[in-house]
């Protein structure tokens, strides 16, 4: 076998309470690559259009790429797939940390979960010791209070905690998983599917080793990559003042959503930056698994609220989300809410689209606050969004329905509302605006798992010349608003790249367009991991065979072209500040998707023909 990885998946059914190591060949992983790659591979297997994704018949896949492992920065991510609870497609999600390099030590791959357990359990990996353990003494604990827990329990802090919170235990639709205490598979309610199994963590210990085939030029690689965030610019500003840096320029740009999406700018937004953060409750910054970046960034204040700084701290998104598009500029109130999606175990995106859909109902007549029962709703009414959300952590009164998603708030409170509903296959869209972005909007129509602003670059970069862009076949620069060819091209090469990025485990931070590294570096790089001699070819067709699974799943479940549309909202123009009367063009938008359809290989009704189904290697399916 290869090094860098062990070729051994662990198959687990919680229902028969027993566990097997699987072997794998190298063809696998060359086809694969690992993440959401192999997690789509074992959901297209094994599931069909009847599975319910709460039911035990659901395939969880808790998996690294083979390229996880070295201290390098970016180079942790871990994903998790599955079929979603929120969109009933394909889910999943990525996150970093430790867990990748903690479970590829721990001599597997992968984890692949199937089954209910009939009580509350955990799994314990540790090297050469694998066990299905009792969770009682965790269920209804946060997720700071479980961990320390574990930590007390097992007599050690060298351990990875994964878990869902009581929202997954409740199987709020947008639950997340918690990776230790600051990072967080945040989208797709994979929460929910832990909580469906009855499964209430995975704990992976840090012994073990990992051989590699080239350790000294590993660490050249981590050397160049550290040597050159100072002169990155984006990667620089997010190591300074994390994704809360994002805030101001987004801001300026009419990107910022404000007013669930009506407009892309507010006068306070200052109030939400990074330099704001800084200034004031910022505590201490954090990172991953040998990454010198430090982009994740925590806050810690006592007033008007008490936050602790040992959950993190809210990323740009979260910012946008529950902060400028509520119209609450409160750090305060936005920190609280932030540390209890995090202690609970909910996903900020979705979360914050659904307040906002309820926000502008109230404002436009549609519900009235007396109908929630918990006084005065609505925008800049920072104590409504705590105690609505206090309402869905417990699942009380009105939170028991928010807790399913945009269509089970739209079928309790009427189709009236709908307008102001702002999602994508019942998944909420992040703080990045359509009518700015024309990528942004085609990507958040086709994306698998629904809206999902890491599926593909953004605009700007059809508009270098450099390697950036050269490097995927973006040879001729266009404009930043087109909606034509040179838009689609890169929307559809991107989204190869970035979902081979996905299931290598790597981040794009760093080895994103134009970061840190190169795409010839990230050959490099598998060959030093692996001793495979990949070429960047054949891993872009890997990020393509993934992508062509998930639109295949999707279609098995139900799914068509019918799916990939935005709101209707999205169509209007925004009502100030610097995108001022931008708005998704309707025609450009159809041309977009339908050129996407025949880049793809997939025809008119967006289904992969036989002919690319036979090209990628996929006629299993």
């Amino acid at each position: 076998m290869p090094k860098g990885y062990s070729g051994k998946i662990l198959r687990v059914n919680l229902t028969a309470g027993t566990m097997e190591q699987k072997v794998f060949d190298e063809e696998f992983y060359r086809l694969y690559l690992g993440g959401g790659g192999i997690g789509t591979y074992f959901l297209l297997n094994e599931t069909d259009r009847e599975t319910d994704p709460l039911s035990p018949g659901n395939v969880l896949t808790i998996a690294p790429g083979i390229t996880t492992g070295p201290a390098i920065s970016g180079v942790s991510r871990c994903s998790i797939t599955a079929l979603s609870p929120e969109t009933g497609a394909v889910g999943d999600s990525q996150a970093g940390g430790k867990l990748g390099p903690f479970l590829k030590r721990s001599g597997l791959d992968a984890v692949v979960i199937t089954g209910k357990a009939e009580n509350p359990s955990y799994l314990y990996l540790s090297n050469g010791k694998m066990e299905i353990r009792d969770a009682e003494d965790y269920s209804g604990l946060t997720i700071l209070d479980a961990r320390d827990l574990f930590v007390e329990q097992l007599g050690t802090s060298n351990i990875s905690v994964l878990q869902c919170g009581p929202a997954g235990e409740k199987l709020i639709s947008y639950a997340n998983v918690a990776s230790d205490t600051n990072n967080y598979f945040g989208r797709t309610g994979m929460g929910a599917v832990f909580g469906s199994k009855n499964l209430r963590a995975v704990v992976v210990s840090g012994e073990g080793a990992i051989e590699f085939e080239d350790p000294d030029n590993l660490k050249k690689l981590a050397k160049t990559g550290a040597g050159r965030i100072a002169g990155s610019g984006f990667v620089s500003l997010v190591k300074k003042l994390g994704t809360p840096g994002l805030v101001e320029g987004n801001a300026l740009s009419g990107n910022l959503c404000t007013h669930n999406y009506s407009s892309g700018y507010d006068p306070d937004y200052m109030k939400l930056d990074g330099t704001t953060i800084d200034a004031s409750i910022a505590s201490k910054g954090t990172t991953c698994y040998g990454c010198a970046v430090g982009c994740r960034k925590t806050i810690k204040t006592e007033l008007p609220y008490d936050v602790t700084d040992r959950l993190g701290g809210p990323e740009f998104e979260t910012l946008g989300v529950l902060g400028s598009n509520l119209e609450i500029f409160d750090l305060g109130i936005v920190g609280k809410a932030n540390e209890l999606c995090n202690n609970y175990g909910l996903d900020t995106i979705t979360l914050g689209g659904i307040i906002a859909y309820l926000f502008e109902s109230i404002e436009n007549g549609k519900i009235r606050d007396e109908d929630l029962g918990i006084g005065q709703v609505g925008f800049g009414r920072g104590e409504s969004l705590l105690k609505l959300l206090e309402l869905i952590i417990k699942r009380e009164g009105i939170g028991n329905i928010l807790a399913n998603g945009f269509e089970a708030c739209i079928k309790h409170f009427g189709e009236q509302t709908r307008d102001y509903a702002v999602h994508v296959k019942n998944h909420g869209l992040a703080a990045h605006m359509t009518q700015v972005k024309p990528a942004m909007s085609l990507i958040y129509a086709v994306a698998p798992i629904g809206a999902d602003h890491m599926s593909c670059e953004h605009d700007w970069l059809v508009t270098e010349e450099g390697e950036a862009a050269k490097g995927l076949g973006l040879v001729q620069p266009g404009e930043p608003n087109s909606t034509g060819t040179e838009k689609v091209r890169l929307v559809v090469y991107s989204q190869y790249y970035y979902s081979a990025l996905d299931s290598l485990g790597l981040c794009m931070f760093c080895w994103g367009a134009g970061n840190l590294f190169t795409y010839p570096e990230l050959v490099e790089l598998i060959h030093s991991v692996t001793g495979l001699d990949m070429t960047f070819w054949e891993i872009m067709k890997a990020g393509e065979r993934r992508i062509t699974m998930m639109r295949l799943l999707n279609i098995r479940r139900g799914f068509t072209a019918d799916n990939d549309k935005l709101p209707e909202k999205l169509f209007k123009a925004i009502t100030d500040g610097p995108s001022k009367g931008r708005r998704v063009d309707e025609d450009g938008f159809e041309s977009m998707k339908s050129l996407y359809y025949g880049f793809q290989g997939w025809n008119t009704e967006g289904v992969p023909v036989k002919e690319k189904i036979a090209e990628l290697g996929l006629e299993w399916v």
